[in-house]
């Protein structure tokens, strides 16, 4: 999805100036650019599932015990294996989905030990599980009496089915690699054995499908449905008009005014008066690209994998794992999480960066998010939280302390505290409706006034604030 977004977005943006149109140009330029990315963003999207299916393997083996010995794989196909169904374990995930969270995604996961045939002994721990996977989505808008008994109703169900499963009725077993499904079933067997299961537990899953139908016509596919892209967008590149001067001038190689991208960039290169907050975005965005690349979710991170990453929960934190406080600074609850805040910090270190300078940026930012993840565990017991929210918060906390004082002119104060006045208020209000951490928020707004005010009381005397 972003390589086939950047590849339009940088290829075609200025090219498309090309088109004339009567009024609105902007945004039906930009309607091209998505055009263009939709033509290519499926077709990405098969080839990705075409790689994953056509690089698995099919293994044989004649026992459970056998997957150890042989080579790793994604498929198996077991001669013999029995399924401990007396000994089962059961978890459920809840999640939101839809423009407006209007969807509610309750997913349902079983699992059973499966033992060898040969002598059919149940270990302590066991390492390989059968998993059994139910889901079902519905109106999140409907009351929680409502919503309550639909749940119910569905384990019931779901409970009945498992009860009645053929676990032997299936083509071959597909072991689940590292990704949010496999942590959920592990989640189940940690509840079935009442302890952590081993890191080298195994969760196979039944299915149906053959192992040479795997691909399908996946291949056929990627141009199929690259071919219908490509003529769509050149069929609607007949509809607008031609501007032959801005092709003349694109041939002479003259750039406008809109092409040039270095103060874009400029906002991620630290500066002399823009030095910390680059840092601490490129910062951010590594540890968000780190994440992704090794199994979190881009867009909905499950809590358990936050959790793993150093996310900031009470029970953890307080049980000695204090360090989390401050790693949980770092992570984000998907793209959209970490674009909002990068936002943010970019906005408040125009105004602040310059007037307390860097080192003191540093000090307000990680003390302020310090403070917000101890008030998120003091509010919250049993919620991760993740982001720089808190910090972020911490400077314009800072801000708003500073406002009281003469470290701004007094002529611009009004302008400065109506913006920042505006987004603190938007926030703390969305954050009202569920799903943010508010009191991290809160925590560091109040400790980054203190924060800020006591620094300009300490250096007041020295003139200026830059150490």
């Amino acid at each position: 999805m972003i390589v086939a977004w950047l590849s339009m977005y940088l290829c075609l943006r200025n090219r498309l100036k090309i088109l004339y149109f009567k009024k609105d140009s902007s945004n039906r330029r930009f309607a091209f650019q998505f055009l263009a990315w939709a033509s290519l963003f499926p077709a990405l999207l098969i080839s990705q599932s075409l790689l994953t299916t056509s690089t698995s393997r099919l293994i044989q083996i004649s026992d459970i015990y056998d997957i150890n010995e042989t080579p790793k794989a994604r498929y198996y196909n077991i001669e013999k294996f029995k399924v401990a169904d007396h000994f089962g374990g059961s978890h459920y995930s809840v999640e939101t989905s839809g423009r407006y969270n209007e969807h509610l995604n309750i997913r349902l996961y079983f699992v059973f030990p499966i033992t060898s045939t040969i002598d059919g002994r149940l270990e302590e721990k066991p390492k390989y599980w059968y998993g059994i996977e139910y889901y079902k989505q519905i109106n999140n808008r409907l009351e929680q009496q409502q919503k309550e008994g639909i749940f119910d109703r569905f384990y019931s169900d779901s409970v009945k089915k498992v009860e009645n499963f053929d676990f032997y009725d299936l083509v071959m077993l597909e072991r689940l690699p590292t990704s949010s499904d496999k942590d959920m079933f592990l989640e189940a067997v940690s509840a079935r054995i009442k302890t952590t299961p081993e890191s080298s537990t195994i969760i196979l899953r039944p299915t149906q499908e053959s192992y040479k139908d795997l691909n399908g016509d996946k291949l056929e596919w990627i141009f199929y449905s690259f071919g219908i892209g490509v003529f769509a967008f050149l069929f609607f590149l007949l509809l607008p008009g031609y501007d032959q001067k801005e092709h003349e001038r694109q041939l002479k190689g003259v750039k406008s005014k809109s092409e040039d991208h270095s103060e874009f960039l400029s906002l991620l290169i630290p500066q002399r008066d823009h030095f910390a907050a680059p840092i601490l975005i490129n910062l951010n965005i590594a540890i968000f690209i780190i994440g992704v690349i090794a199994g979190i979710h881009f867009l909905h991170p499950s809590a358990l994998d936050l959790l793993a990453w150093g996310g900031n929960r009470r029970l953890e934190t307080t049980s000695g794992e204090w360090w989390r406080l401050f790693t949980s600074m770092f992570l984000h609850g998907g793209v959209m999480h970490l674009l909002l805040n990068c936002y943010g910090l970019i906005l408040a270190s125009i105004f602040i960066e310059p007037v307390i300078g860097k080192w003191r940026f540093f000090v307000i930012y990680i003390l302020s998010g310090l403070s917000g993840s101890l008030s998120s565990i003091w509010w919250y017991e049993n919620t991760v939280s993740v982001g720089a929210s808190g910090a972020i918060f911490g400077l314009y906390g800072a801000i708003l302390g500073l406002l009281l004082t003469n470290a701004f002119p007094r002529e611009g104060k009004s302008g400065i505290f109506s913006m920042i006045g505006i987004y603190v208020g938007i926030n703390l209000l969305w954050g009202l409706s569920g799903g943010v951490d508010n009191a991290a928020h809160i925590g560091g707004l109040i400790s980054g006034v203190i924060f800020g005010i006591s620094i300009y009381m300490l250096t007041k005397d020295r003139g200026k604030f830059e150490f």
